[in-house]
């Protein structure tokens, strides 16, 4: 059944469907895929092997690990993926003390922040300060890094002194032969964190455009309301369409233009100042889109209609030309730098006159 005037202006001032199906569907991605990930840690989680066996001495990687923390040291080294020393995709390996022995460890600000009690008590000379209670780790088992060696041997060597000093060869006597990192966990849940991340990335930008949308329906409600359209746009839209196109979604009555594609575009063509095509290109060559910008002449309101992807088409450009007959004949048409002047010196002329 074919929509009046009055049904026309109202369902355009709504927001389209699409937009609440589009929040429930992101959400919907978004929650299945907390949902799957927080499943997939519960459930498909190895047993923990003790970190400790054998000393860490060919332990083999990738393996699933606990190790129960008595002492930790300051960082012995940052590996940063990011410029930024505070990030927490950086690496920070510190040595860990279990049973007098030390082992090295990859550690995430939760965990640091679990271990600050045994790190203080480490480093404290006070002899009635309480042993605090060891602090269960888990990581997986990753291979150690020659340059990390190095600095590990390094920073234990100014802790003890040339007497008991050592070099890299003796490092895995003393550490082990793999490191534990606690910012890996034993299930890849990359796919869903992915997936995660692009569904709030999407809701973001589903956002900002549903503010942008409702502000320009809520703009052009207003000049409708401001200047008492609403009956004469309803009265023509049944009584006085001249031209329809693209599926009806856009229709010349005999004194308004109505573009209701995306929501509801209206304006009367004695109101126009200026009126011009525009595009938007990709490195300036390939269109994306192209769409008609239409200058009211309060100075204020800027109409954007009839967009479609690509490069203008013959029946975009016919609605481009039946506007500009229908237009004032003082109305700046194109997008030419006398134009720009022009429109320019217009508004100013408004300011100064206090319109």
């Amino acid at each position: 059944m074919e929509m009046n005037g009055e049904q026309i202006i109202k369902k355009g001032k709504k927001s389209p469907k699409w937009i609440l199906w589009g929040y429930a569907i992101i959400i919907l991605v978004a929650v299945i895929s907390i949902g799957v990930m927080m499943y997939r840690e519960e459930n498909e989680k190895p047993e923990p092997i003790d970190f400790t066996t054998n000393g860490a001495i060919d332990m083999a990687i990738d393996q699933y690990a606990y190790l129960d923390v008595e002492g930790l040291t300051d960082e012995v080294a940052i590996y940063g993926y990011t410029e930024n020393e505070n990030s927490e995709e950086n690496d920070r390996y510190y040595l860990a003390f279990n049973d007098g022995y030390l082992y090295v460890v990859d550690l995430n600000f939760e965990t640091i922040d679990q271990l600050k009690q045994i790190q203080e008590y480490t480093y404290s000379t006070d002899e009635n300060l309480t042993i605090p209670e060891p602090v269960r780790i888990y990581g997986m088992t990753e291979n150690v890094p020659q340059e990390l060696q190095q600095m590990v041997v390094d920073f234990y060597n100014e802790s003890v002194g040339e007497e008991y000093a050592i070099t890299v060869d003796d490092f895995e006597m003393y550490f082990g032969s793999v490191l534990l990192n606690v910012r890996r966990g034993p299930v890849d849940t990359t796919v869903e964190e992915a997936i995660f991340l692009i569904s709030l990335l999407a809701l973001f930008i589903l956002i900002i455009y549903h503010i942008v949308t409702s502000a320009i329906r809520a703009r052009i409600k207003k000049y409708i309301k401001n200047n008492g359209y609403e009956e004469e746009l309803a009265q023509q839209l049944d009584d006085f369409v001249e031209e329809k196109h693209y599926n009806d979604k856009i229709i010349l009555t005999k004194d308004f233009f109505v573009d209701i594609k995306n929501g509801l575009v209206a304006f009367k063509y004695s109101d126009v100042k200026w009126i011009h095509m525009h595009s938007l290109r990709y490195y300036g060559v390939f269109h994306v889109s192209s769409s008609i910008m239409v200058h009211l002449k309060d100075g204020k309101t800027n109409l954007q209609c009839v967009e479609i992807k690509g490069k203008e088409t013959e029946e975009f450009m016919e609605i481009f030309h039946k506007i500009c007959e229908k237009v004032p004949e003082d109305t700046l048409k194109g997008y030419t730098q006398e134009n720009i002047n022009a429109y320019k010196e217009y508004k100013k002329s408004l300011k100064n006159n206090n319109i």
